[in-house]
């Protein structure tokens, strides 16, 4: 759109580390560098930027300016918005006379304070435009031409054009340069009619006129008729159907209004169909395009249903910052299981990675950091939980020992040693197919029993255990007939302990010959839960009306309960088995 002083203001759904303008506008609260887009734009940037800024001393409404380093830009301008749309409005009146004041022809601007500052998009996107408004009806902008302002995010890009809409005239908009929804947001295309209304044109447009000189009527009459028989036999018309221009995209619109153009070709559109008129060569490159677009159509919905059909039987994961894994989106998903990976893939975050499948390892492009990557394959009725390792063909059970550089380990560990000061001697994860799946299908039941509550409740407890009964329970799982060994104070069920430091007592985790304790990490459904009694069989019924409806599971106190106790074994689920000492 062009705003005051015929500036060029533009928004971009796109990556402010792809700009080239002159100037590029970095968001950064001068104290943590690693973060949003300050990190993304120091990554290019280089080391020597990264000190300059963090030596810079910067008052409230600063705008801090340095070498661009490897930016390809010719400076950088640093400011911190404070979480404030005043500050943000007069940040981005300085940032303007700053370029006027350099010379600068162009800035690239993100959505301060929008991403880790945690505003609401829509008051940031006000918060610029009403600071592009009035700096570009101040200020005398010599050498400003261009405006960017690049939104990395979808909902921050739409925030920011709904607020454009309503604060410039619709006259100075450029609508055709606003783009679409990527195509992962799976946006309906517009109507045909809409599309292809661009390439219509006039007949009249299109006529050439000749004039012809003779000795005669005869001669011309005969002259004439000569050339509109060759020229008619160089000529067709073509009419596409509704259903074949329905795949036609925006790009291949502007495709084919330029091929129109250049092949003097007369264009009518009637009920959503399109007539093509002229000489044979430039009606058959209209039939070529449009066939290669339905070509590509149909590629592209094949390429949908393998992809949707990969997705439900193979995981293709990556280790997320946290320790925790993450699944990659399907198209990443398809080209990593096809090896198709020449290029990058892109993660659920939108991050582009490069790949080394025999390393399993995938490398942001943007910050260089390394990720472990995994493949899991899901059995025809059971999906394999994403921080299990995969499966041979068959197997049912397996004990994955778990190296204490794991994140999966330390967070294992951390919680246990929160109550218990003995040391750890091993962390083993169990991965049994028959026993979890019968507790996801319990937890379904759970849950959809309890859908408005959200009753399925499930908490990670303890529940310390001797070698001899170990063995079982990793087999077959937990067995309430077995209760009653230590206590049943609150029913005959099995007993799971909040802290670890209750499983840890010898009474529960009986030590072995050289010493060594044994007790699992629990995944419990504990649903809704009542007061626990001796002798109880079963909860209790929630209601005297519905005596088939009862309790889940039944605890040693109502207030800050520290013990479950569950009668159902598909309840719970051995996740882990910590040996200690």
């Amino acid at each position: 759109m062009t705003v005051g002083g015929g500036v060029k203001l533009q928004l971009v759904f796109g990556d402010i580390t792809d700009e080239t303008t002159d100037a590029v506008v970095n968001t950064t609260d001068f104290v943590d560098f690693q973060i949003g887009v300050c990190k993304d734009i120091l990554t290019v940037a280089g080391a020597d930027v990264e000190a300059e800024l963090k030596a810079a001393k910067c008052i409230r409404g600063d705008v801090f300016v340095s070498k661009s380093g490897e930016f390809p830009c010719e400076a950088l301008f640093h400011v911190c918005g404070q979480k404030d749309a005043v500050v943000i409005e007069q940040l981005v009146i300085r940032i303007v006379d700053q370029c006027v004041s350099l010379g600068f022809k162009s800035v690239a601007i993100p959505a301060i304070s929008a991403g880790a500052g945690g505003l609401d998009p829509g008051v940031v996107a006000r918060a610029v435009l009403r600071g592009v408004k009035d700096a570009t009806s101040s200020f005398g902008l010599n050498s400003l031409t261009d405006i960017r302002l690049v939104l990395l995010k979808i909902n921050v890009f739409l925030a920011f054009k709904e607020k454009a809409m309503q604060m410039f005239s619709t006259a100075v908009i450029n609508k055709a340069s606003v783009p679409q929804l990527p195509p992962v947001q799976q946006q309906q295309p517009p109507s045909v009619e809409a599309d292809l209304s661009i390439v219509c044109n006039s007949s009249t447009s299109q006529q050439s006129v000749f004039r012809f000189l003779g000795l005669s009527r005869k001669d011309v009459d005969g002259a004439m008729t000569k050339l509109t028989d060759l020229y008619q036999a160089q000529c067709s018309s073509q009419t596409f159907r509704k259903e074949e221009l329905k795949g036609l995209t925006q790009d291949d619109v502007k495709d084919l209004k330029q091929l129109v153009e250049t092949e003097g070709l007369y264009v009518e559109l009637s009920q959503g169909t399109l007539k093509v008129s002229g000489l044979n060569n430039g009606v058959n490159k209209v039939m070529q395009m449009i066939n290669a677009s339905l070509h590509c159509n149909l590629r592209r919905e094949v390429r949908v249903r393998e992809e949707q059909d990969l997705y439900a039987c193979v995981a293709w994961c990556i280790l997320g910052h946290r320790g925790n894994w993450e699944r990659l989106p399907k198209t990443a998903n398809h080209s990593l299981e096809n090896n198709d990976v020449g290029g990058r893939i892109v993660d659920a975050q939108g991050d582009k990675l490069n790949v080394d499948l025999p390393r399993m390892e995938a490398t942001r492009y943007l910050g260089g950091q390394t990720a472990k990557i995994k493949r899991l394959e899901h059995l025809p009725d059971f999906t394999l939980p994403l921080y299990w390792d995969n499966m041979a063909p068959g197997q049912t059970l397996k004990t994955v020992e778990l190296l204490p550089s794991y994140a999966e380990y330390r967070t294992v560990k951390e919680v246990f040693k929160r109550s218990v000061g003995k040391t750890v001697l091993k962390i083993e994860r169990l991965q049994n197919v028959h026993l979890r799946r019968a507790y996801e299908a319990q937890k379904k039941q759970i849950s959809d029993k309890y859908k408005q509550q959200g009753g399925e409740c499930e908490k990670l407890l303890y529940h310390g255990t001797t070698q001899d009964n170990c063995d079982s329970i990793v087999k077959t799982g937990f067995n309430r007939r077995f209760s009653g060994q230590n206590a049943t104070n609150f029913g005959e069920g099995t007993y799971f302990a909040v802290n670890a430091n209750y499983s840890a007592q010898p009474t529960y985790s009986k030590p072995a010959a050289d010493g060594s304790q044994l007790m699992f990490v629990v995944r419990v459904l504990t649903g809704i839960y009542i007061q626990g009694q001796r002798n109880m069989r079963v909860p209790p019924p929630v209601s005297d009306q519905e005596g088939h409806d009862r309790y889940d599971s039944v605890v040693d106190r109502m207030d800050n309960p520290q013990m479950y106790v569950v009668f159902h074994d598909n309840q719970a689920y051995p996740d882990y088995l910590i040996t200690f000492k």
